[in-house]
């Protein structure tokens, strides 16, 4: 049975030999990674013509790329000229990743602060429509190309929980989730069973139709959390996380697109996702 879901890395590979995102995806392609999520979350500086390298190695290779955009985006700044930069950092990102070849835009959208919920979603949602106008004006990429995913979020602070990046996805045109399940699980200390990741992604297919469950971009990672969600990633063998249910859901629900780790044990922690993965799929063969 062949595994419907990508399994990749955020950032370089540590065995990476040389530099540039170009090397990166060759690294990928030598320990067996069949994705790369390209990790600009401080600036993104790529230019058509280096774009355009990194696009040909990940195609030559076979590595899907994805992009996480700047973290410094925070739509619901009091401050206009905060969201200004913010919406242009969005449009700078989905440029830079149709350059590479990447469809998929992961996005932090910003903080609740002490404002009511109502008023922040709207405000998220007309930045993000914002960034959709420019990035259909563009005139030197393919803007269909570009697939913006605003990210569940792990923090109770921050703008994103599964109801409102769900909502988005039904009131913008053209954007997709990135469904971080460790993010989730922290956010709530729950969500962390088989019938409760089924849920989850039933709650997916319910708000974006059935085709939704055949295009995911998932994060993945173990997680530290408290009262207020999450502290920070954990490699997988430190944290709660139930990874063999989650990858026993994704196979039996037949879920497709890529699921990227965000372990700080690099390329340790995606090749054990994958060989768990296998066996997960060799389970269902059995069956």
């Amino acid at each position: 049975m062949t595994a419907a879901l990508l399994i990749g890395i955020s950032g370089a590979p540590d065995a990476i030999k040389g530099t540039g995102s170009a090397a990166s995806v060759r690294a990928c392609r030598a320990l067996g990674i069949d994705a790369l999520e390209l990790a600009w979350v401080h600036s993104v500086s790529v230019k058509p013509e280096g774009g355009a390298r990194i696009r040909a190695a990940a195609e030559s290779l076979g590595v899907r790329l994805s992009v996480h955009a700047p973290y410094y985006i925070n739509l619901n700044s009091p401050e206009p000229e905060k969201v200004e930069s913010s919406i242009g950092r969005i449009v700078l990102a989905a440029r830079g990743a149709a350059w590479v070849g990447a469809r998929n835009v992961v996005l932090h959208l910003g903080f609740y602060h002490t404002d009511d919920r109502a008023d922040v979603y709207a405000r998220v949602r007309d930045g993000l429509l914002e960034a959709q106008s420019r990035i259909t004006a563009l005139d030197d990429v393919d803007p269909s190309s570009v697939c913006l995913r605003p990210e569940l979020m792990g923090r109770a602070s921050q703008f994103g929980d599964l109801d409102e990046v769900l909502r988005l996805c039904q009131d913008v045109p053209g954007i997709a989730p990135c469904l971080d399940v460790a993010h989730w699980h922290a956010r709530t200390g729950a969500w962390n069973t088989a019938h409760e990741f089924e849920a989850f992604f039933r709650a997916v297919r319910d708000a974006l139709g059935p085709a939704a469950l055949q295009d995911l971009h998932i994060h993945i990672s173990g997680i530290a959390y408290g009262p207020l969600g999450e502290k920070k990633h954990l490699p997988f063998a430190d944290a709660d996380l139930d990874v063999r249910a989650f990858l026993d859901v994704a196979t039996d629900m037949g879920l497709a697109g890529t699921a990227i780790v965000e372990s700080p044990e690099r390329e340790r922690d995606v090749l054990w996702l994958i060989e768990r993965q296998r066996e997960a799929a060799g389970s269902a063969c059995g069956e």
